[in-house]
């Protein structure tokens, strides 16, 4: 909807613009370029403030979306404290406790929420803005390591769906400056190198490229990192953030332990997050409302003057001198001498 009113924006203020002089062609008559339709200023005007009305609406439905799929994920985090609380200090969480603790995990990793196939939620449960970009995921590649000091130059390919990837990784150099030359080099296929990292390399990417990366790279070297000749797939390993519901585990009273500590946490970090929304929509709506107000008040201006400019006619007094003459039947001479008397 926003595409389409900013197309029709530009329309009309392409409307606006003087067409040039057409060209004159020998023993041709001119052809009168076409007129195009004048679009007052007003106008414009009003069709920018609904576009910003729209765009504003557009906002609020999106923060009501967040906040309603918040207040799920809040209520799936509740029901999780229970069987974790009621666990076993000696024992853990019984066989029906685990089984009801990994079913809530797996709807809050299945949870989708976004507007108009945009995300507004990330895979660790934080909300996504423009101050708040959505978070990456990390990991790193079995049983290779791409940023080890070798005695040879190697030259390696990297591929994934259609994204494709060439780095030169020379001799003798340490592993940070590996990591700048990979990093320049993935650049374009969505993946970012960080060094050093739990003794390998830590790469990232987008939620939209990892659906793709890790069910594996199709990579090749030169017998130095990466075997020579065919590519070959490289599995990958996530490294999770505690926020990922992914992450939680239930299997010993430790881990029980641990997981409820980051559940509650959680629930505080979404929490505050549902009171974000709320008083942003608020002010959201404070403007709408002050936007709205101001256009009736322009609206009922260009109305009064518009009766102002009818009253005001060039000629007002001539013409109602007329209209009586017309009705009484009497000249212009009739009425000078009428004057004089």
């Amino acid at each position: 909807m926003l595409k389409g009113i900013s197309e029709s924006l530009n329309v009309l203020q392409r409307n606006q613009t003087v067409a040039p002089a057409p060209t004159a062609v020998p023993d041709v008559q001119t052809a009168k370029a076409p007129s195009r339709p004048f679009i007052p200023t007003h106008r414009l005007a009003s069709y920018q403030k609904w576009a910003k009305a729209t765009q504003g609406q557009h906002v609020i439905s999106a923060n009501q979306t967040a906040e309603q799929g918040l207040q799920k994920v809040s209520q799936l985090l509740k029901k999780l404290q229970i069987p974790l609380k009621n666990a076993n200090s000696h024992s853990g969480l019984s066989e029906q406790q685990t089984d009801s603790a990994k079913q809530i995990q797996q709807q809050l990793m299945a949870i989708d929420i976004s507007y108009q196939q945009q995300p507004l939620v990330d895979h660790q449960l934080n909300l996504i803005n423009a101050s708040r970009p959505a978070a990456k995921h990390f990991f790193q590649l079995k049983s290779v390591d791409l940023l080890g000091v070798k005695s040879r130059d190697e030259r390696i390919t990297v591929q994934y769906g259609n994204h494709h990837a060439r780095a030169f990784l020379p001799a003798h150099q340490n592993s940070f400056y590996l990591a700048k030359q990979l990093t320049s080099a993935f650049k374009d296929i969505g993946i970012t190198v960080q060094a050093p990292a739990r003794e390998s390399a830590m790469l990232s990417s987008d939620h939209k490229n990892w659906q793709h990366i890790q069910s594996g790279l199709l990579m090749s070297g030169q017998g130095q990192r990466l075997p020579a000749g065919e590519a070959r797939t490289v599995k990958v390993i996530e490294i999770l953030s505690w926020q990922d519901p992914k992450e939680w585990r239930f299997n010993n009273p430790q881990e029980v332990k641990k997981t409820l500590a980051k559940v509650v946490k959680s629930q505080q970090k979404v929490n505050q997050q549902i009171g974000e929304l709320r008083s942003s929509q608020l002010k959201i709506q404070q403007q709408l409302k002050r936007a709205s107000q101001q256009q009736l008040q322009h609206a009922s201006v260009a109305q009064n003057m518009e009766k102002l400019d009818k009253l005001m006619q060039p000629t007002p007094f001539a013409s109602q001198v007329t209209s009586l003459m017309a009705q009484a039947n009497v000249s212009r001479d009739h009425v000078s001498s009428l004057l004089k008397e």
